[in-house]
């Protein structure tokens, strides 16, 4: 179980929520073109660990850009446990039941890294033939995200927890403070993801 952060952190859920919204959003930027007007987008949603912050979260936050699109199919929703080994199952049996994925949406980069093996294996491009987008921003997800096999990862700072009890702590003995100590969470694509590479401590 990861419901602890829940207590500690209240502010988690809603950034999961946030997350969950830029990847949708990305993707709308992404699927606009003429062509893709009308044209049926399906979508395979690999969900992280049942009734988790960050599954809720990113799954209300994708769901809801989802509900804009009409052509927007939410194909399949299956639980992959934030595990590689599990998001190359899921992915394998999607590839079974289903002819035709457009997008695929990894709720982290453990299963992203799955999916990625599963295509392959399949003889699928990732990031070509597929759409894959992932959160985290771990640096080898980071890595797959320069060669092209992930379209679009989402940041999950976690960072943030050290860096919130510092300023639990400089608050506590009196020391000043800056105002705005919130996260910057990126979204990394291949354009960017050059700049974070090399100084990516996690």
């Amino acid at each position: 179980g990861d419901h602890r952060d829940l207590h500690s952190f209240p502010t988690r859920r809603s950034s999961d929520l946030e997350e969950g919204v830029r990847a949708g959003e990305w993707l709308e930027q992404a699927m606009t073109g003429p062509d893709q007007e009308g044209e049926e987008i399906n979508i395979a949603v690999l969900q992280g660990t049942e009734g988790s912050s960050a599954q809720i979260g990113r799954t209300e936050g994708f769901n809801a850009i989802a509900a804009r699109h009409r052509n927007w199919k939410l194909t399949a929703q299956t639980g992959g446990d934030f595990t590689e080994a599990k998001g190359k199952e899921v992915m394998e049996r999607f590839l079974q039941e289903f002819d035709d994925i457009d997008v695929i949406v990894a709720q982290n980069d453990d299963m992203a890294f799955g999916v990625v093996e599963a295509l392959e294996e399949a003889g699928i491009e990732p990031g070509k033939d597929v759409t894959l987008i992932s959160f985290d921003g771990s640096k080898r997800a980071l890595e797959y995200v320069e060669q092209g096999k992930i379209n679009v990862d989402i940041e999950c700072n976690p960072l943030s927890g050290p860096l919130l009890s510092d300023v639990i702590r400089r608050i506590e003995a009196g020391m000043k403070v800056e105002k705005e100590y919130y996260m910057e969470e990126k979204v990394f694509t291949k354009d960017n993801v050059g700049e974070y590479l090399e100084d990516r401590p996690y």
